[in-house]
């Protein structure tokens, strides 16, 4: 495994210096411990039950197809998925175990979610879309994957294009990358939080194993790990509540504004807040 890769870091030495890092294309994803590696909730999963590599493939497998099973039963609705990718994403969506991973087009969505619940340093991990979408292209040209599916890839993704994903992620033989992905219709998670997965090309290895089959990921201009000190947070999560990106926003509904209640509230400030005056008891006459 490669676990223990080593990616370019940089430590934040205010909040206005992540402005600077925010770049058009790069896709971010934040974790609430700077030190956690790149992992999938499936690789932990395969990690804690010491699965090969064909077997992973086939706990995989088996994981869809059981959640595909019961899905009728909890879903209100009419329309079930007909594409493995958008299965992922709902399984995802739920909380189920997949080899896929959260990202945002957004660095301060993504750093809102490093920031949450973090009580020491956390991290913001940057990845440039484009060239994790060149690179995939490269590494599936280089297998037996059908050319017509490959050269969709670069194109607007529409609907019909779902088949060439399901051979190419989904269907051996297998190749090792990761590209960012969504299926064609986003559920309201995806489009509130500019949500995006990245996708490794099989499940038979982790997600950094994958990541690191992309030439020059290496590079500082490719992969970027943004550490942010635990000082800044209250800084931060204030500003991140002027732009509205909070629980409320991201999470819509009733939980979202409970949620939200716990992360970030003006009486945290005591500096510039002031507790209403206590009313005076009337007196009858």
């Amino acid at each position: 495994m490669t676990s223990d890769l080593a990616f370019k870091t940089t430590t934040l030495e205010n909040w206005n210096d992540i402005h600077q890092l925010a770049r058009h294309g790069w896709i971010y994803r934040g974790q609430r411990v700077a030190d956690w590696p790149l992992q999938t909730s499936f690789d932990r999963i395969a990690d804690r039950e010491s699965l090969k590599s064909d077997q992973r493939v086939a706990v995989e497998a088996e994981f869809m197809r059981e959640f595909r099973r019961s899905y009728h039963q909890y879903a209100a609705v009419a329309r079930q998925p007909d594409t493995p990718l958008e299965w992922l994403s709902i399984m995802q969506h739920h909380g189920a175990p997949t080899r896929l991973l959260d990202f945002t087009y957004s660095i301060y969505v993504a750093a809102y979610f490093a920031l949450e619940y973090a009580d020491t340093a956390c991290a913001v991990w940057a990845v440039n879309g484009p060239w994790t979408l060149q690179e995939s292209v490269r590494l599936f040209r280089r297998s037996s994957k059908r050319k017509t599916d490959i050269d969709r890839m670069l194109r607007m993704f529409t609907e019909n294009d779902e088949p060439a994903i399901r051979r190419l992620f989904f269907e051996p033989p297998h190749v090792h990358l990761v590209s960012p992905v969504n299926p064609f219709r986003l559920n309201e998670r995806l489009r509130t939080q500019k949500g995006v997965f990245l996708c490794p090309g099989t499940p038979q290895r982790p997600v950094i194993d994958n990541l690191a089959a992309l030439s020059d990921w290496r590079n500082g201009d490719h992969i970027l790990k943004i550490v942010i000190p635990a000082k800044l947070r209250r800084e931060a999560i204030q500003h991140l509540n002027t732009m509205n990106i909070n629980n409320t926003s991201l999470f819509p509904g009733l939980d979202g504004f409970a949620r939200s209640l716990g992360v970030f509230h003006i009486s945290f400030n005591p500096v510039n807040w002031r507790p209403a005056a206590p009313r005076s008891p009337s007196r009858r006459t």
